[in-house]
């Protein structure tokens, strides 16, 4: 298991450094580590743990980070709080 580093570009101002660490020794635990940046200032930083995923399963996660719509309303509600 390794770590896997990306970046992404959520939405038009904001990006995201995504990091994927492995929790060990469990090898179904990850921790999905998200640093934000809106408009190239760093906008603050935010986790998620993800339990029962293999390791090809927890970096779809982690690449797909703008089509899970779970993750992005958390992020959303870290940036700007809830808004309902």
């Amino acid at each position: 298991m390794t770590e896997l580093n990306l970046i992404s570009q959520l939405e038009e101002n904001l990006k995201a450094f995504i990091k994927l660490i492995p929790v060990e020794p469990v090898s179904s635990q990850w921790q999905l580590e998200v640093q934000l940046f809106y408009a190239g200032e760093s906008a603050g930083k935010t986790s998620f743990n993800l339990y029962g995923y293999n390791q090809e399963e927890a970096e779809a996660i982690a690449r797909g980070v703008k089509q899970n719509s779970f993750l992005m309303k958390e992020i959303d509600e870290y940036l700007w709080g809830d808004s309902d």
